[in-house]
């Protein structure tokens, strides 16, 4: 591709005469000399103001950098913020979740047995855990049950027996308690109690 010319100068004709039969310049040289003249400051003009329009080039880009900088800040911020709401409501799927059937916890003086059964959490998800023994402590000590769950997938669970009660979060999953018999077995009280729960009252009333 051609390179234009950046100075634009008007070539003298030879056959073209520069001065009159006075020896004055002609008006085609004049006009020649002037065209040239001005070319010539345009082309000095132009290059007077490049340091302006490199100066003005690099704040534009120093302004989209700084405008892409802010967006990725943006984009972190809102991803963070995501992160801390989808953490809160999982935390919440599992503070309010619960076992069903209520109760599947038998103990006897040395084996505490856990039946299959379904967790529900709040966020509506359901989770089927398979049941499993595990050793119990001592004759009349109140043990709890639980185990943890980060997948929430159910399942075979290890599951955990303590004498403290645990706290349902994080992945801590709370089954029930069951008082450890001297003889014979004993069945567990409840779990975790579904939203809306309402303990049985006895109803009759005596009139005299």
């Amino acid at each position: 591709m051609a390179v234009k010319p950046f100075v634009r100068t008007a070539q003298l004709q030879q056959s073209v005469p520069i001065v009159d039969g006075q020896g004055r310049p002609t008006a085609a040289f004049m006009r020649l000399i002037n065209d040239n003249t001005g070319n010539l400051a345009q082309a000095i003009n132009q290059i007077a103001v490049l340091p302006a329009i490199q100066e003005a080039l690099a704040a534009a880009q120093q302004a989209a950098q700084d405008a892409m900088s802010a967006a990725d800040a943006a984009n972190q911020a809102a991803d963070a913020a995501q992160q801390q709401t989808d953490a809160t409501k999982r935390e919440a799927a599992l503070q309010g979740s619960y076992i069903e059937p209520a109760s599947v916890l038998t103990a006897t003086p040395t084996t505490i047995t856990i039946a299959a059964h379904t967790r529900r959490y709040a966020d509506g998800t359901n989770a089927s855990v398979n049941g499993g023994t595990v050793p119990a402590t001592a004759s009349n000590d109140v043990d709890y049950i639980s185990y943890d769950d980060a997948d929430r997938s159910g399942g075979v669970v290890d599951y955990t027996v303590s004498t403290t009660a645990p706290t349902q979060t994080g992945d801590t999953h709370v089954v029930g308690a069951v008082s450890i018999p001297a003889t014979g077995s004993a069945q567990g009280g409840e779990g975790p109690r579904r939203p809306g729960y309402v303990a049985p009252r006895n109803t009759n009333v005596n009139i005299e």
